[in-house]
């Protein structure tokens, strides 16, 4: 089905040229699933665009809603940029989505205490929460909920998880996993991480933990009935966003480690195999059909 978004977004017709239709909003039936994305990545284009392509594999018509800060100027967007293609965030504003998602930023080695936009994040988590949103948070959105509910604190690591990392699932029943293979792969790109050990104060207090590698930790963690989804991955990543950040972190003397799984032969000149495209068109397949349109029904 198609999703619905600004025609005049770059990604349309980037996403165009891959064979990939994004519908402008005027054509959105009454019935389409309203999502919203608070874009907190610095690339915003190349996020929007990674978002629009994963949705586009649902079942559902579905409205993507780009959100902004408040209290945050982006430094690598423009202000005119932001204010054709965003809505700023209001207090009001939960009730009018039926999922949301929240992605990363680069703040790893901030304390989340000392994010310049901290109050204002954790007001928008507890509002979705008291709306009942299905909300989904990923990479350091994922460390800051987490954080803000349960106050369980992120691992810095010396060196970047970077590749893309086999997982498993975790028991049985979830509706987020139906359908995924016994091993599926996600690529991971952060210097924090979470153990299982980590998460046991959240679990006590109904989290649940879906999916982890031993070598990158959780990757996956659920609560009240997957309203809240826990994501530490970027299963959304077109083929070349790591080699893009491995190359970008290579110029800046950062001396990266070569991301694990991902280049044929280990070889960045080789260029990246894919094993995850199949694995995030069901994850956002199942997070739209299986929790997000149910969810608006018990609304």
């Amino acid at each position: 089905m198609p999703v619905y978004a600004d025609p005049t977004l770059p990604a349309v017709s980037d996403l165009a040229a891959e064979g990939v239709e994004i519908l402008p909003l005027s054509d959105a039936p009454a019935d389409a699933l309203r999502v919203g994305l608070l874009n907190l990545m610095p690339l915003k284009e190349m996020a929007e665009t990674d978002m629009l392509r994963v949705l586009s594999s649902t079942q559902l018509p579905v409205v993507l809603t780009l959100v902004s800060l408040r209290t945050h100027v982006p430094r690598h967007t423009s202000p005119d940029y932001m204010a054709a293609h965003y809505e700023p965030w209001r207090d009001d504003m939960a009730r009018g989505f039926d999922g949301f998602i929240v992605n990363g930023a680069p703040l790893e080695r901030v304390a989340f205490a000392d994010v310049s936009y901290w109050p204002e994040i954790c007001g928008i988590f507890d509002s979705l929460r008291s709306a009942s949103v299905p909300s989904l948070f990923i990479c350091w959105a994922a460390f800051a909920a987490m954080y803000h509910h349960y106050g369980i604190d992120k691992r810095l690591l010396d060196r970047k998880i970077s590749g893309v990392y086999p997982h498993g699932v975790i028991g049985s029943g979830n509706r987020l996993t139906e359908g995924f293979d016994d091993e599926f792969y996600v690529p991971n790109s952060r210097f924090i991480t979470w153990l299982r050990s980590d998460l046991d104060p959240a679990v006590e207090r109904g989290v649940r933990i879906i999916s982890e590698n031993p070598d990158s930790g959780v990757y996956m963690a659920s609560a009240f009935d997957d309203r809240e989804i826990y994501i530490t991955g970027h299963s959304e990543y077109a083929p070349m966003t790591l080699d893009f950040e491995y190359r970008r972190d290579t110029e800046r003397g950062m001396n990266p480690s070569v991301p694990v799984n991902y280049y044929r032969d280990d070889s960045p000149e080789a260029g990246p195999v894919v094993r995850w495209r199949a694995h995030s068109r069901l994850l956002f397949a199942n997070w739209i059909g299986r929790v997000v349109a149910p969810g608006r029904a018990r609304r």
